[in-house]
């Protein structure tokens, strides 16, 4: 637990520093920067869960282990950047909610399979989403699946038995 507090505290405060980073520059809604923090988020996992194969099994974890490890990683890399989305969306800047809605908009318009009430039906749940108390538990809930997809990936790599199987 300690473990995955530790580098889910350093990957999580990195993430929010970049979420700054991007939100002084005005990239927040650039999709290739946002993808940026796909990649700290493995190259976290992959190195908390290595470090404590390495420090506190002596060299040796099961893929199970490891996995288990690096989605809890994630779990905590969730809680803070979505306390910190929350705070910022809900108490710093909430014109973010607007643009976000816009770039939505636009998107769904762009999309010929939907119609105008379809539209404001998703941009009506999408504000909810967004502005609701709700959007903590389903995000921490999306941020932990897409940990535990990393994860599957990272723990085939860390993994180690000490009694391989011949």
């Amino acid at each position: 637990m300690k473990q995955a507090m530790t580098f889910g505290a350093i990957i999580g405060l990195a993430l929010v520093v970049y979420s700054v980073f991007l939100y002084i520059t005005g990239f927040t809604f650039n999709n290739a920067l946002a993808f940026v923090q796909y990649v700290v988020l493995f190259a976290g996992i992959y190195l908390g869960t290595k470090d404590y194969r390495d420090k506190a099994l002596a060299g040796f974890i099961t893929y199970g282990k490891a996995l288990g490890l690096g989605v809890l990683i994630s779990v905590f890399v969730g809680i803070i950047t979505l306390f910190f989305n929350f705070i910022m969306m809900r108490f710093i800047d909430p014109d973010l909610i607007d643009k976000s809605l816009a770039i939505a908009e636009e998107r769904m318009e762009n999309n010929r399979f939907i119609s105008a009430d379809q539209l404001d039906d998703a941009l009506e749940r999408s504000r909810w989403l967004l502005t609701s108390v709700w959007s903590l538990p389903i995000g921490l809930i999306s941020f932990s699946f897409i940990g535990f997809i990393i994860s599957l990936i990272t723990s085939a790599f860390v993994k180690r038995d000490p009694n391989p199987v011949a």
